[in-house]
């Protein structure tokens, strides 16, 4: 059942998130992608902007976007310290009319926020249309499998992962705890 724009706004404007992302995760990711500094990353659904931060720490230049103007304005009010190495821009992402960067990304984040897309191989489309050559698209879900039955509408099922990962030059998936939180990493082709 999918959750209104009134919804997050409301969540996020008083100060909501999500699953934390803890410095593991980070960790993994960081050995996933090998950032290089001066990188571009664009952070799609970034909440409160947690994840975003830790890409601007690992050295990406990072625009952390989010469709609820509450997300957007609690992220630079909590990380003014990193600007200009973050950003953050209100983007429906999925809205086919909206204005996207005309910049190329090194990488494209989207955690816990994936399994929410309607048209998921639209977003996959648009993604491949951001990233540069050989850049990583990063994608955060519980598999639906591993949620209880009235929760599974915010994981991604198993056909929807093959559909993910399908039309990338390499990709790969770990886990960041047993039962817990799948990360796809997908490269697109190198040019």
């Amino acid at each position: 059942m999918p959750v209104g724009r009134e919804h997050w706004e409301d969540h996020f404007a008083a100060g909501n998130g999500f699953h934390h992302a803890d410095a593991r995760e980070i960790r993994l990711l960081a050995e996933a992608v090998r950032p290089h500094p001066g990188t571009r990353a664009l952070d799609v659904g970034c909440g409160l902007g947690a994840y975003a931060a830790a890409l601007a720490r690992l050295g990406y230049r990072t625009l952390a976007v989010d469709w609820a103007d509450s997300a957007v304005a609690a992220t630079r009010d909590r990380y003014a310290d990193l600007e200009p190495r973050l950003e953050a821009g209100r983007l429906a992402f999925e809205d086919a009319t909206a204005r996207l960067p005309r910049v190329a990304f090194d990488l494209v984040t989207m955690r816990l926020v994936f399994a929410f897309m309607t048209d998921k191989a639209a977003v996959a489309e648009r993604v491949r249309g951001l990233l540069t050559p050989g850049g990583a698209w990063v994608v955060t879900t519980p598999p639906a499998q591993r949620l209880p039955e009235e929760r599974r509408h915010i994981g991604l099922t198993v056909a929807e992962a093959g559909g993910l990962m399908g039309g990338w030059s390499r990709g790969h998936w770990y886990d960041l705890e047993p039962g817990g939180l799948r990360v796809f990493v997908l490269r697109a082709h190198d040019g």
